[in-house]
Order: C-alpha cells, then sequence, then structure tokens
C-alpha cells in the first residue's frame, strides 16, 4: 500500500517499521500478536543463508486467504492473519523455495504453477536445473518463460507415465528444455522390447489459444510434445529422442487452427510430426486448417511394423485431417516414408484437402503417400517438391473417382537399387494431372526396366489403376549424365484409365491402357497402346523401337496427326494390331505425317495385324491416309511400305495428296489399296 508523507512524498505502508529477518520460517516464527496490522517485513531469503526467494512481505491481520507456500504464508500456530508477498506482476520459482540445483523441486513448482493460476500472473525462471520427480505441472491463462533451452531444464526423475508440463487455455511457455527421463535404448532391438519404455510426455498443450516458443522437448516413451486444442502456435521447437509404439516428435490430435513454424523433430521411432484424430474420437472430428511451414523431421527410425506391430515410420503425417498444409518443409533419414497426406474423416465439405509447397524427403523408401481414406474423397495440391535418395518418389492411392492431385515442378532423385523404383507408383483411381517432372535415377537397371513384369520404371501401376492420368513436360536422366532418357511407363495389373495425356515428353510407354489416350509433341520409340476408345496424336515423333497401337470393337478413332515416323536408326515400325472382336470402321487415319526407313535393311515401315477372329468380319481394317510423306532413306527396294500379316479378306487401304519418293516402288503389297495415292 502507498501513503503519501507531509511532504507529499509517496512511501510504502509499514516501510518506518520494517522488520529484517534471515528467512521464511523466521518470518512465520515472529509473534504476530505484537506486530500491527500493515507491518512490512524484509526477507532475507526462502532459506536462511541464502538470498535466493527473500523480499518484502506485509502483516494484515485480518487476512485468511489460503497460503499458498510463495505469496501468502501463515504465521505458525495462528489461523488468522497472512504474511503477504509484495509482488509486481510476475512470479519465479525461488519465491516458492525452488533452487535450480538438479534436486527435486516438484513440490515448490506444483505450489508455484497453483498460485500463478490463481492469481493469474506471469511466471519467469532463471537460470537451472530443476528436477521433478512427479508430472502434472499445469499453466494455464499466463505465460511462463525460461532463460533459454540451453539454460533453463525441468527435469523429470520418475518413470510413470504423464504430461511433465501442461498447457492450458491462454497460456504460452517459452525458453525451457523440458526432459521427460526416457528409459535407455535396448541393446537389440526386438518384438518385446520396441514399446518397453518409461518416462514421461515432456509438454501438453490443451484448450485453445496456446502457445510454444523457443523450446527443446527431448526424451519421452510417446510423443516429445502432444497438443490438443483450437488456436495454437508452436514456432521453434526441437523434439529429440521420441521412443516407442508412438514415439512421435510432435502430436497434434483433434485440433485446429494451428501453426508449426520453425520446429524441429529429430530421433524418434514412429512419426516426426503428426496431425490426426484418436480412435475413439467423435466421427465428426478432425484435425484442420493447420499450417506446417519451415519444419525438419529427421532420422526416424524402428519403427513399431518392423517388429509385428501397426505402426510406420515417417516424417509428417496427416491423417483424419482437412486443410492441413505443409510448406518448406522437409524430412530426411526415416525407415518408410518422407510425407503422408490422407483424410479418414469427413470434413464439412466433404472433401479433404491437402497442400504440400516447397518440401524435401529424402533418404527414405517412399518420398510423398498421398491418398484418400475411408470412402472420403480428397483434393491434394503439390508443387515444387523434391523427392531424393528414394526407391519411389510420389505414392499415388486415390481409391474414389472423385479424388484430385494436382501438381507442378515435381523432381526425384531416385536410387534404383531395388528391384522396384519409380517417380509415380499408381493405384486405385482419380483424377491426376502433373506438369514438369524431372527425375534422375542415381543407379539405372536396364534389365528391370525392360521387363514389363518388374514395377521398376517412371511411372508404374502395379496394384491397378483405373482413373484419369494427365502428365506433361517429364524428363529423365540415368546416372550423372545430362543426357534424356526416355520416360517408362508401365501400366499393368489390373489397369484400365479412364483418360490418359502425355505431352512434351520422350516416353516408352510399355503399357498403356485406357478408354481415351492423346499424345500432343512426345517422342515415343517404342511402346504397347490399348486405346479403347479414341486415340489422338499429334506432333510427335514415334519411332527407332516398336510403337504398337491396339484396335478394339468398340474403338472410334485412332488419329495421326502432324507425326514423324522415323525409324532409321533402330530399324523399328508401326505395328497396328485389330483385335480379336470385330471393328469395321474407318477408324485409322493418317494425316500430314512422315514416314521415314531404310526398307532394303530394315523392313515395312507399318506393320497391319489383325487376330485369327477379326477373319471372319466382313469388312475391318480401314486406314486412311491424307497428304502423308513416305520415304525410303535406303536404296530402291520392292520391300512395301505397309506390311500386311494375316489380313483379314475385305481390309482396305485409302489416301489423297500422299506422296514418295522414287526409291520406293510399292506402298503395300495389298491388292485393294488402290485409292492410297490418289490425286497424289
Amino acid at each position: 500500500m502507498e501513503n503519501k508523507d507531509k511532504k507529499g512524498s509517496t512511501t510504502q505502508e509499514g516501510a518506518a517499521q520494517a522488520h529484517q529477518v534471515a528467512s521464511i520460517a523466521a518470518m512465520q516464527a515472529l509473534d504476530v500478536a505484537r506486530l500491527p496490522d500493515g507491518q512490512r517485513i524484509e526477507v532475507a531469503g526462502y532459506h536462511a543463508g541464502e538470498t535466493l526467494g527473500g523480499g518484502s512481505f506485509i502483516w494484515y491481520a485480518n487476512e485468511r486467504r489460503e497460503a499458498d507456500g510463495g505469496t501468502c504464508f501463515r504465521a505458525h500456530d495462528q489461523a488468522d492473519g497472512r504474511f503477504l508477498r509484495r509482488l509486481d506482476n510476475t512470479l519465479t520459482p525461488g519465491m516458492f523455495g525452488a533452487r535450480g540445483d538438479g534436486s527435486d523441486q516438484h513440490v515448490a513448482l506444483k505450489q508455484l504453477a497453483e498460485a500463478a493460476n490463481a492469481q493469474q500472473r506471469d511466471v519467469v525462471f532463471p537460470a537451472g536445473d530443476f528436477a521433478l520427480s512427479a508430472t502434472g505441472l499445469r499453466f494455464e491463462g499466463i505465460r511462463i518463460t525460461g532463460a533459454g533451452a540451453s539454460h533453463t531444464q525441468l527435469r523429470y526423475t520418475g518413470d510413470a507415465l504423464g504430461s511433465l508440463v501442461e498447457i492450458h487455455d491462454g497460456a504460452r511457455i517459452s525458453g525451457f528444455m523440458l526432459n521427460g527421463n526416457v528409459s535407455d535404448d535396448p541393446r537389440r532391438w526386438s518384438s518385446s522390447n520396441y514399446d518397453a519404455f518409461t518416462g514421461c510426455l515432456p509438454l501438453d498443450l490443451r484448450g485453445s489459444n496456446v502457445s510454444a516458443h523457443d523450446m527443446v522437448c527431448r526424451g519421452s516413451p510417446v510423443a516429445c510434445l502432444r497438443v490438443e486444442a483450437k488456436r495454437f502456435v508452436l514456432r521453434d521447437i526441437a523434439t529429440e529422442h521420441a521412443r516407442g509404439n508412438f514415439g512421435d516428435g510432435i502430436f497434434i490430435v483433434d485440433s485446429r487452427d494451428g501453426i508449426v513454424e520453425r520446429c524441429q523433430a529429430r530421433d524418434f521411432t514412429r512419426i516426426g510430426f503428426v496431425a490426426d484424430t484418436y480412435g475413439e474420437s467423435p466421427e465428426y472430428m478432425l484435425s484442420e486448417r493447420i499450417d506446417f511451414i519451415d519444419c525438419l523431421a529427421e532420422n526416424g527410425h524402428h519403427a513399431s511394423v518392423d517388429y509385428g506391430d501397426a505402426e510406420y515410420n515417417a516424417g509428417y503425417w496427416a491423417e483424419n485431417s482437412h486443410a492441413v498444409r505443409f510448406i518448406d518443409c522437409r524430412s530426411r533419414e526415416t525407415t518408410h516414408h518422407g510425407f503422408v497426406a490422407t483424410t479418414g474423416r469427413a470434413p464439412s465439405q466433404g472433401t479433404g484437402h491437402f497442400t504440400l509447397r516447397g518440401c524435401i524427403a529424402e533418404t527414405t523408401a517412399v518420398g510423398y503417400l498421398l491418398s484418400d481414406l475411408h470412402g472420403i474423397p480428397v483434393r491434394h495440391a503439390v508443387d515444387d517438391c523434391l523427392a531424393r535418395a528414394v526407391d519411389k518418389g510420389f505414392c499415388i492411392e486415390m481409391m474414389l473417382p472423385a479424388s484430385r492431385l494436382t501438381g507442378q515442378r515435381l523432381a526425384t532423385e531416385l536410387r534404383g537399387t531395388r528391384r522396384s523404383g519409380s517417380t509415380l507408383a499408381l493405384e486405385g483411381d482419380g483424377h491426376i494431372d502433373i506438369r514438369h517432372l524431372d527425375e534422375t535415377w542415381q543407379v539405372f537397371n536396364d534389365r528391370r526396366h525392360d521387363s514389363v513384369r518388374a514395377s521398376y520404371a517412371s511411372i508404374v501401376s502395379a496394384g491397378g489403376f483405373k482413373g484419369e492420368l494427365h502428365i506433361a513436360h517429364f524428363q529423365s536422366r540415368h546416372g550423372d549424365t545430362d543426357e534424356p532418357a526416355a520416360v517408362g511407363f508401365k501400366l499393368i495389373g489390373q489397369s484400365h484409365l479412364r483418360d490418359f495425356t502425355l505431352s512434351a515428353t520422350r516416353a516408352r510407354l510399355f503399357h498403356i491402357p485406357a478408354e481415351r489416350i492423346s499424345l500432343n509433341d512426345c517422342e515415343i520409340p517404342a511402346g504397347w497402346i490399348k486405346a479403347f476408345n479414341t486415340l489422338d496424336v499429334d506432333a510427335c515423333r514415334l519411332g527407332d523401337g516398336v510403337p504398337r497401337f491396339d484396335i478394339f470393337d468398340i474403338t472410334q478413332h485412332h488419329r495421326y496427326r502432324h507425326c514423324r515416323f522415323d525409324f532409321t536408326p533402330g530399324g523399328g515400325h508401326l505395328y497396328l494390331h485389330n483385335s480379336d472382336k470385330r471393328n469395321s470402321r474407318h477408324v485409322v487415319r493418317f494425316e500430314r505425317c512422315r514416314f521415314k526407313k531404310d526398307l532394303a535393311q530394315h523392313g515395312s515401315m507399318i506393320t497391319l495385324d489383325a487376330a485369327p477372329g477379326v477373319f471372319l468380319a466382313d469388312e475391318s481394317n480401314y486406314l486412311t491416309f491424307r497428304d502423308c510423306t513416305f520415304e525410303n532413306s535406303g536404296p530402291a527396294t520392292d520391300t512395301p511400305a505397309i506390311h500386311i500379316l494375316q489380313r483379314p479378306p475385305q481390309a482396305s487401304l485409302t489416301g489423297h495428296g500422299n506422296r514418295k519418293n522414287a526409291t520406293l516402288n510399292a506402298l503395300s503389297a495389298f491388292e485393294l489399296d488402290d485409292g492410297l495415292m490418289e490425286n497424289s
């Protein structure tokens, strides 16, 4: 309390009658019957012979509030009257007798937390090592500030599971190292000890409007930091040494509207950063609207799935989530995955959304696993992302036609040493649209790549993909060379796409089955293309190997426009195969195409074939050529440009405005090709 003297100067109440005592115990031992109300007591230190926790107190004879061990004390054997500490806006551990000397301070710090919450005063910790033999240090609605993670440590010394520090509604913590005292790693990991750890969770954020800054959370048998809150902020947090089946760096559960920025998760046995829900959470519960910005997950190992349990190892994992964004984040040295994003529960709009931008996944099996889950469609947006030193770059497993992934400027650096490897591994359904991909194989196995059965190519679907795939500007290189290589496509298994579009790419299409196929400005030396409905090939360069295009009974058209078929280097040919179904329409049409080959050395330019069942058709295999050029690059020969195998009896070739050079004597040995050179 303040008074004014006769000169108008302000003095504190009781200042003239201050008593000097050595400790809190000495103050409590005073004969309060002889102390006037408002008497000031100056305490040298909380404990005798020390200065820590000393301060100025006022005796209030009629005060009866509960003593708290730091700001309010009772006199010995007195029910009435209290010594109240004169305070500013903050409390310190020393006020409650807590020393930062490594000894157990749980009781004192528990009293500090309870008093700070009740009075809504911020807490400031000095440098020191504060040991706690029990968990449950809870703060609510205030700021708790340490001297920095390298100077102030709260260290658990017990082995029972719990939360060492709990931050609740409106509270903010910063400047600490929190140690959960996880037990030591086994000498040899096994199915009996991978989850046999003791210790506690270092930091737990709950409620709403909570935040943690400039912290280190380490040594936990579960997650090092857990968030179950709305409107939260984690900034400049480092987590390390999480162990057990759920050994995560930062575990965000049933939360929304959060920012995780410049945080790190190192040395964990499950996942670095998680956004998820509990299995027992209500069906409407999601983790949503959470941004991970400029974060690092590093050194994930010994996941429980390797010991017969179910949990994988990954840098980042968002499941049962919505509107989660990973921006400029990095994952490296993990066992199974870099980034995983999937749905699982339905958001209010029915579709989950995930964004990955500027991210890097390196030194892991799968860089990115992007999927939908439990019948909930998804929208993935992936831009400027890199998968480096991986077996598979982007695994896309969308089971629903309504799911969609769009991406641009993606890059992979594939290790290429395992039996399977790919930049894109596809499964399920959905719509995929990716532009500007760049892949490099550190090691390239030609034998595996050339085998259609091996899941080893730039784009692979071994389990079957039935959606839409649109790819543009895909480049591939092998090893250290800058020479471009063909991008390999193997859509095998039960694959049958609705739409396939490829643009501005040099590709080897091992097996592409789709209802509608469109190839534009591509170089395709070889491949096997099955267009069940329509095929459009525009401004492409085909040849060297054997590009094969199958014709089916439901095929509406095959159209080749402004294409160049140059078979001179490798001696290949265009192989058109009519399937075992009937199709008597004029489905194959070449417009302004150019064919070139040394016929004498390598044989015909086009091979027209049909399955035996087609022989019974009255009409089949109508080919039309308009304004096309046929050039024999070798000497004059009787080898025809178009070679017919097992032709049906009524097939025909027609044309208009076509040209051939002088060394090409016959375009075909087919008796019904009289109109092929009409008006030419």
